[in-house]
C-alpha cells in the first residue's frame, strides 16, 4: 500500500493491504487482489490516506461531513472534536487549546516513546523484610539470623516518601569487608551527622536504600504515576555517571545506590537565614561566605550540578524536566562527585505533533521559595524553571545563605517572586574571585 509518514515516521497503510471484494466466487473470496485499482480508487477515501506532513503545518486530511463526498480542510482548522477522532492515538493527547499562553485552537501533544519503558523487578523487593528494624532482641525468642542476606533500617523520611537502609551482609563480600576500616574517613565531612554519614561511608558498596511511600499518603493512581515515573527516568539514566543509579522498582517502591554524604549541608551550614543587619555586620570588612568552599571548589561543584542538569534536557529521546530543583536532591559519593536524584515530580515534556516543537506543561501549585516565577502561574512551562531554580543553588554555593535569607515567610518570597524581585546580591561578589564572579 501507498506509504504515510506522520512526524517523519513511514509505515504501510494497513487498510490498503485488507480491501477486497466479496463476490460469489468462494476462492476469490478472501483474495485481495481481486479488487482492481479502480475499483478502491472509487471508494471513499479514508481520513488518513492523504495525509501528508509539511514542516511547521498542520498536515492536510479529510473530513467527512457525513456526505458521500468528503472535504479536504488543513488539521489547523479542525475542531477539538475533529481532532480527537483524526488522532486515534492513546500515546498523544488533544487539548482544547495549546498551555503555551498563546495558541487558543487545539493542539495534539505526542508522548516520548520511552515513558513506556516500564521494567519492574518486584521479585527482588518481595526478598527485602521492613519487619526484622522493628524486631527487640531481648523479647525475640532467637537472636537475629546472621546469615541472612541483608539489614535493613530505617533512615529518615521526605514529604512522600520512607528512606530505609539495606545493607548486605559482611559475609557475602569478604574481600572488599576486611578493608572497610581503613576505608572510614578521616576529616571532618561537615554534615550534621559525622557519625553516621562516616559508618555509612565504608559501606556504601555494600548498601543501597529503599524508597516507600509513607502510609499518610494514598496508594492511588497518581502516587503510582509519580513513582513509576522516577524509575522510568533513572533507568534512562543509567548511562549517566551525574545520575544516582536505579537498582529496581516495584509499585510505590524503588531502591537505588547509596550516595551517603549531604551536599545541601555542606553549602548552607546550620538554618541559612539571618537578618540584614547580621549579614552585613559580618560582611563590613570584606565578603566572608558562610560555608568554607574554596573558589575553585564552588566553580566544580557548580559545574557538576549544571551537567547533570544537562543530562535530563539534552537527553537524546526528549527533554526531561527535573521540576524539584534544590541543593537536597544532590548528594555526594564517596569519592566526592555529586549525583542527582529524586525524579518523582519530573516531567517528560510531550511533542507537539503540528509545530514541531515541544508543548508547554502544568505542574500544579508552587510552593517554597526556590520556585521559578511563571510557576506560580502554574502555566506555560518548561525546562527553563529547572535553570531558574539551579541559579538559586549558585547563590547559595557563593554566599553559604539561602536565596531570601532574611524571610522565613514563604507566602513574602512568592510575592516577591512574582512580583519580579529577585535575591539581593551583593556587588563585591563580581570582584571577590575570578570563579566566583
Amino acid at each position: 500500500g501507498k506509504s504515510a509518514d506522520y512526524g517523519g515516521i513511514e509505515y504501510q497503510l494497513l487498510q490498503n493491504g485488507f480491501l477486497r471484494e466479496i463476490n460469489t466466487n468462494e476462492s476469490a473470496a478472501f483474495d485481495n487482489s481481486v479488487a482492481s485499482t479502480d475499483d478502491k480508487k472509487t471508494r471513499q477515501t479514508n481520513l488518513f490516506e492523504k495525509i501528508k506532513n509539511v514542516k511547521g503545518n498542520y498536515p492536510e486530511y479529510i473530513l467527512s461531513d457525513g456526505g458521500m463526498m468528503p472535504m479536504k480542510q488543513k488539521v489547523e482548522d479542525a475542531s477539538y472534536r475533529e481532532l480527537l477522532h483524526y488522532y486515534d492515538d492513546d500515546n498523544l493527547e488533544v487539548f482544547k487549546r495549546l498551555n503555551d499562553g498563546e495558541t487558543v485552537e487545539p493542539r495534539a501533544c505526542r508522548g516520548a516513546e520511552f515513558e513506556k519503558f516500564y521494567f519492574p523487578t518486584c521479585n527482588n523487593f518481595h526478598e527485602i523484610d521492613l519487619g526484622r528494624p522493628y524486631d527487640d532482641p531481648e523479647e525475640m525468642p532467637k537472636p537475629r539470623a546472621e546469615n541472612q542476606l541483608a539489614k535493613v533500617r530505617y533512615l529518615d523520611h521526605g514529604y512522600y516518601r520512607d528512606v530505609w537502609i539495606v545493607e548486605d551482609n559482611p559475609w557475602i563480600w569478604p574481600t572488599q569487608y576486611i578493608k572497610e576500616k581503613d576505608n572510614k574517613p578521616k576529616e571532618a565531612l561537615g554534615v550534621i551527622d559525622e557519625k553516621g554519614t562516616a559508618d555509612l561511608i565504608p559501606k556504601a558498596y555494600r548498601t543501597m536504600v529503599l524508597k516507600t511511600l509513607r502510609y499518610q499518603h494514598k496508594l492511588n493512581k497518581d502516587s503510582f504515576g509519580e513513582i513509576q515515573l522516577e524509575a522510568i527516568i533513572m533507568e534512562r539514566m543509567t548511562k549517566s555517571p551525574r545520575i544516582m543509579d536505579l537498582y529496581g522498582h516495584c509499585g510505590f517502591s524503588v531502591s537505588a545506590e547509596l550516595v551517603p554524604i549531604e551536599f545541601e549541608e555542606r553549602v548552607v551550614p546550620g538554618e541559612g537565614m539571618f537578618t540584614l543587619k547580621e549579614v552585613e555586620e559580618r560582611n563590613k570588612n570584606g565578603l566572608r561566605p558562610y560555608n568554607t568552599f574554596t573558589a575553585e571548589e564552588k566553580l566544580g561543584f557548580a559545574l557538576e550540578m549544571a551537567e547533570s542538569i544537562a543530562d535530563l534536557h539534552g537527553y537524546e529521546d526528549g527533554i526531561i524536566v527535573h521540576d524539584d530543583v534544590q541543593l537536597c536532591q544532590w548528594m555526594t559519593t564517596p569519592d566526592g562527585r555529586l549525583k542527582l536524584g529524586d525524579f518523582n515530580r519530573a516531567t517528560i515534556m510531550t511533542w507537539d505533533e503540528i509545530n514541531g516543537s515541544y508543548c508547554k506543561f502544568a505542574n500544579g501549585n508552587a510552593f517554597g521559595n526556590y520556585r521559578a516565577p511563571e510557576e506560580f502561574a502554574a502555566i506555560n512551562l518548561d525546562e527553563q524553571i529547572d535553570t531558574f531554580s539551579f541559579c538559586n543553588n549558585i547563590y547559595a554555593l557563593i554566599t553559604g545563605l539561602w536565596n531570601f535569607y532574611d524571610t522565613d515567610d514563604d507566602g513574602e518570597v512568592h510575592k516577591k517572586l512574582i512580583g519580579g524581585d529577585l535575591a539581593f546580591v551583593d556587588p563585591r561578589w563580581k570582584d571577590r574571585s575570578y570563579e566566583e564572579g
